[in-house]
């Protein structure tokens, strides 16, 4: 004898519930406790009391990013150059130099260019 099939299982949503604020046909009374116009007046004014109202624009100061990219850049290819003559000159160590050097060019131009901001 087969086992029989348990019956089929229907999956649907419940019903709806809402809650209702206001009687339908009548006009909403007009409350501060939900009115976002009196809130946000009344956030201005205790703003306005503790004076955190007023902004202070402060001067723009030089960025320092132009100076530390060329010393960066002059100082990695320096020594980038001079591990290549401190080593055998052979044309693989130049050549690996030479691919080191713009390695580090691109990408450090990449990165204080286009990475990051005025620092």
């Amino acid at each position: 004898m087969e086992p029989t099939d348990p019956p089929r299982k229907y999956y649907g949503l419940k019903a709806r519930e809402f809650e209702h604020l206001n009687a339908p046909g009548k006009a909403p009374e007009k409350s501060t406790e939900h009115d976002i116009f009196a809130m946000l007046e009344q956030n201005r004014t205790v703003e306005k009391q503790l004076g955190k109202d007023e902004i202070e624009i402060a001067p723009k100061k030089k960025s320092r990013r132009k100076r530390d990219y060329w010393v960066v850049l002059i100082g990695g290819n320096l020594l980038i150059l001079g591990l290549v003559a401190v080593t055998s000159v052979n044309p693989v160590t130049v050549i690996f130099g030479g691919s080191g050097m713009i390695l580090l060019t691109l990408s450090l131009t990449w990165v204080m260019w286009f990475v990051l901001d005025d620092y």
